[in-house]
């Protein structure tokens, strides 16, 4: 997991898979990035091969909480697999979906 700084946006990128342990380190990045008065988030998921349901939960309330202070979080996602899982779960009509890092970045604009 890493943490980019850009302007008045975090990217954080995301790779291999997502457990419960590595849902409790996004938690805490995320939480993080809020707290810092963070407006928007771009999560880079485009090496990820799978995701718990945790993480996804994660992702869906701290949406909820960045959307209070008028922010918001953006997804990059590239693997169909993943895709698949958004859209199945119906997260697709929550989030934003990119194929690309710069898209997401450009959709903040």
């Amino acid at each position: 997991m890493k943490r980019i700084s850009a302007d008045n946006m975090e990217i954080i990128q995301l790779e291999g898979r997502i457990d419960q342990e590595a849902s409790e380190e996004l938690e805490s990045i995320l939480e993080d990035c809020i707290k810092g008065d963070v407006g928007n988030i771009c999560i880079d998921m485009i090496n990820v091969k799978h995701i718990c349901s945790s993480a996804l939960g994660v992702l869906v309330a701290i949406k909820r909480k960045i959307k209070d202070k008028d922010g918001d979080i953006k997804l990059v996602i590239s693997n169909d697999n993943l895709m698949k899982l958004f859209q199945t779960t119906m997260l697709d009509k929550v989030f934003e979906i990119y194929e690309s890092q710069r898209e997401c970045n450009n959709a903040f604009d």
